[in-house]
């Protein structure tokens, strides 16, 4: 690894500094495709949002680094006791120095993590090429590309008018069976799916009688004007009806129900032809083509 050097600093980041400092460097960073991490956010606003729900805090789980008093670089994670993984938020750097800098951050940033964590996770635009040499470096390797896909308020002129019922109780038990067939791995078990229905979050399914054919799950953060399709699930003996296609549109009708939603967005797999062509059928536009590099701990 680069060696830092020795006018640069590594600092814990102080609570006040989260919403005022931390969050703000890394959206701006981030509003660049060459430096784009999936983590983080574009605005500070949504940053101090997600900032806010990591387990642990901020304060435990990141460390900034300062070129005497400038700010240069940021480095964290999140968590997940259930999977054993930690999404690195980062690195996020500014300065020439970029490899030494993230060098520094990733060896500091390293013994923070919890002792669940058995895996740790990267996941950047392709256009940041220094996140994939730090990627390499360091010994992650790829877990696969994806797409971040976007979709405004104005094409939905285009969607078919689609409706879906939401989730009752009567299919609860088949949902978790199908979100687990479909997703052994998520970051979402079914019954986490369940818990978080709200009135901002939205589990639409389609039925044949008794029998659970297909699920979306999307969320709005009208605060934000924005919303997400986190799932989208078809039963293997349901496909090739056009039922991922009606459960999309539902969906995007319901997020934009919310005047405040201007644009959604979704993440889907780049081997997945068929879900890529159903989404761009619909309008949505590539906004990143993303990757994932993985590293086992230990």
């Amino acid at each position: 690894m680069s060696p830092l050097p020795q006018e640069f600093t590594l600092r814990p980041v102080a609570r006040e500094q989260v919403a005022t400092v931390l969050a703000p460097f890394l959206a701006r960073l981030n509003r660049e495709p060459e430096r784009h991490i999936g983590y983080c956010d574009d605005t500070p606003e949504m940053m101090v949002d997600t900032l806010a729900r990591l387990s642990p805090v901020p304060v435990d789980t990141f460390r900034l680094a300062f070129e005497g008093e400038r700010l240069v670089g940021a480095f964290g994670f999140d968590t997940d006791a259930r999977i054993g993984r930690a999404w690195l938020f980062g690195p996020q750097v500014e300065h020439e120095a970029w490899h030494a800098v993230a060098d520094a951050l990733f060896t500091a940033v390293c013994p923070l993590l919890p002792e669940h964590v058995r895996e740790l996770e990267l996941y950047y635009d392709v256009r940041n090429t220094r996140c994939h040499e730090a990627a390499v470096r360091w010994g992650f390797t790829s877990a696969g590309d994806s797409y971040v896909l976007r979709f405004e308020r104005d094409g939905m002129t285009e969607v078919p008018h689609e409706t879906a019922e939401s989730l009752t109780p009567a299919h609860h038990d088949a949902l978790k069976v199908l979100h687990h067939e479909l997703w052994p791995v998520s970051w979402l078990t079914g019954e986490q799916l369940l818990e978080k229905q709200d009135e901002n979050h939205r589990l639409l399914v389609l039925t044949e009688g008794p029998e659970l054919l297909g699920y979306v799950f999307a969320k709005v953060q009208p605060e934000f004007g924005e919303g997400f399709i986190e799932h989208v699930a078809v039963a293997e003996r349901a496909r090739g009806r056009g039922l991922g296609r009606k459960l999309v549109a539902a969906a995007l009708r319901w997020m934009f129900s919310w005047d405040e939603v201007k644009v959604t967005h979704l993440v889907a797999r780049a081997e997945n032809e068929p879900a890529v062509r159903l989404y761009r059928g619909l309008g949505y536009q590539v906004l990143h083509h993303m990757r994932a590099a993985r590293r086992p701990i230990g």
